[in-house]
């Protein structure tokens, strides 16, 4: 932990870890992480963590491990650490419940996931404005929003996730009370979307200081929704908080939410690389990742949002 909050940030304490490690309800029954040891001082040098989660499409739920959190001691990097970590995980994980191992992975990281035996499915960047370059393209149109309950969202997400055919993360009743109730750092909430009255779905955010001002996160939303209503929902969100001085959210490269984004006046910073390794039930084949026939590293079957990446 002090590793990591000297070279990546500063929020991440034993609240955080238990939260996410032992608090996570697709707990698989023991502490998912992987720790080396130097063997002639007993120290622990480096670690990797992998957090179980559930991907759903449809009726079919499949349960995978998102690497997350890893830290190696700088005197002993570049000594291919990280992917002996990975290797072991793929190892321990033969015959258990996890199918897939998936990771959000810092572009300059990516390649050691590779080396490791992971394909690089596709990429998500990183969409940032200040509030000022925005009020020209924010409007409410019709949008109203309306704070409501984690049960609330969860109704709201189960319409759209019941007829969808896109892969995305599964938001159980259980989880969105562990990711947004009892999130140890961030204040999550959650809000229904209306347009002219009618009900289009949900967005959450949370407000972050940081940089000298006030951030203001999309985190997650309905699919679909801000290709649609993004400029009326934004405004709306603007209204209701005041003093935030810029907005951020993830997009999957190439698509229409980051080509939208790009016209409203957002920098689009490239951020993440997703990789995915087969671990029980699917297989890779030709610098791809498949479940049955059904090619689950293609980045246009996916629905990701902020709220997904650990």
């Amino acid at each position: 932990m002090n590793g990591l909050n000297v070279d990546l940030w500063d929020e991440y304490n034993e609240d955080v870890f238990r939260w996410k490690f032992q608090e996570d309800p697709f707990n698989l029954g023991f502490t998912s992480i992987a720790v080396v040891e130097h063997v002639p001082t007993g120290v622990p040098i480096a670690f990797n963590s992998f957090l179980p989660l559930q991907v759903r499409m449809g009726d079919e739920v499949f349960l995978a491990v998102q690497g997350c959190d890893g830290f190696v001691d700088r005197e002993h990097r570049r000594k291919g650490l990280f992917q002996r970590t990975v290797r072991f995980l793929s190892e321990e994980m033969k015959g258990r419940a996890p199918e897939i191992l998936i990771g959000f992975n810092l572009i300059e990281a990516a390649g050691a996931a590779h080396k490791a035996g992971s394909e690089l499915a596709y990429d998500v960047d990183k969409c940032q404005a200040e509030c000022e370059a925005l009020e020209e393209f924010a409007t409410r149109r019709g949008v109203d929003l309306v704070p409501i309950s984690v049960e609330e969202y969860h109704e709201l997400y189960e319409e759209w996730a019941a007829r969808s055919h896109l892969l995305h993360f599964h938001r159980t009743l259980p989880y969105l009370r562990w990711r947004v109730n009892r999130h140890p750092v961030r204040d999550n909430r959650p809000y229904k979307v209306l347009m002219d009255g009618e009900t289009r779905g949900y967005v959450v955010v949370d407000l972050m200081e940081e940089y000298g001002g006030l951030t203001m996160t999309l985190n997650d939303y309905t699919l679909g929704l801000l290709e649609d209503l993004l400029p009326g929902t934004l405004e709306a969100l603007l209204e209701m908080h005041t003093g935030v001085t810029a907005v951020e959210f993830n997009a999957k490269r190439g698509s229409r939410l980051e080509s939208l984004a790009v016209e409203m006046g957002f920098k689009v910073l490239p951020w993440y690389t997703v990789i995915m390794m087969a671990l029980n039930n699917t297989r890779q084949e030709g610098r791809a990742v498949f479940r049955g026939e059904l090619k689950i590293s293609d980045y246009q079957r996916w629905h990701v949002t902020n709220s997904d990446i650990y």
